[in-house]
Parts: C-alpha cells; structure tokens; sequence
C-alpha cells in the first residue's frame, strides 16, 4: 500500500507541477519603440522663389513582429517640427508641416523620400508648396531598434 501512495503523490505532483508551468508561459514582449528627433535643413527650389528651410524631425520607430513569422517590420511615424525659413529672394518667413506614418521591412538601413508641405507664413496653407525629405535610416537587426538618422530638405525629384 506505501508504495501504491508513493506513486499517486508523484502522478499528483507531476500533474500540479505541468500546470503551473503552462500558465507561466511568457507573456509576449511589448512592441520596442524608439523616439529620436534630428535636424533637418536644406533648399527647394522653383517658383515663385527658392526657399531655405530648417528645423527638426521626429522619428518614432516601433519594431512590429507577426506570429506567422514572417518578416520584421518597422512602423515608422515622421513629424516635421519647428520647421521655418526663409524665401531666398523676398525673405518672407515660410513653415513647413505635417506627419507621414508608414511600415516597411527592417533592414540594417533604409532611405526614404517623403513629401512635406510648406508654405508662406502670410498666405496660409492654401498656398502650399511641396518640399522633399531625404531621410537616411539605420537599425539595430537584432533588437530592431533605431540607431542613427539623417535628412535633408530639397525640391521634388520627378522620376526619369
């Protein structure tokens, strides 16, 4: 009968021990987020004058996994901030504005060519110019996290 006992108690904790391991799976890791603000200057060209802007970039990167284990995404918000300048010929004061939100496959770098709009400070958004960011990125590949960034302003380059 001892024996009988013996083995019941070692069914019975095997039993205990196998559930309190599957109810402390781990939890899945929140999502990396990271939040770096860069300068960003430069000219745009075109009519009625050229117009030299600078000011900031924010960039909020948040590394996005899928269960099907496909591959890693970085979800990307840009927002111009503090961005002014200044027309070239008139001098009359320019802001630029605006947010991009994307997602693209992580990569060790990646470029991107974003759209802006600015615009003359006197005349309002209505009379909205468009300026292009060129923006360099680079990401750690093991953590996905964002480890360095450049921009610059410039006019739109139309595809040949």
């Amino acid at each position: 009968m001892k024996v009988r006992r013996t083995k019941s108690f070692v069914v019975v904790l095997s039993f205990l021990a196998a559930l309190s391991l599957a109810g402390s799976g781990d939890a899945p890791a929140a999502p990396l987020a990271t939040s770096v603000t860069i300068p960003i200057s430069g000219t745009v060209d075109g009519g009625p004058e050229s117009v030299s802007l600078s000011g900031n970039l924010s960039i909020v990167s948040t590394l996005v996994t899928d269960a099907l284990l496909t591959t890693p995404r970085e979800r990307l918000t840009i927002k111009v901030v503090d961005v002014s300048g200044v027309g070239l010929t008139s001098g009359a004061k320019y802001v630029a504005t605006g947010e991009d939100r994307l997602q693209r496959l992580l990569a060790l770098t990646d470029h991107l060519d974003l759209i802006f709009p600015f615009y003359r400070s006197s005349d309002g958004p209505p009379s909205a110019r468009s300026a292009m960011a060129s923006i360099n990125l680079k990401f750690d590949l093991v953590t996905g996290a964002l480890t360095g960034a450049t921009a610059t302003f410039s006019s739109l380059r139309l595809p040949d």
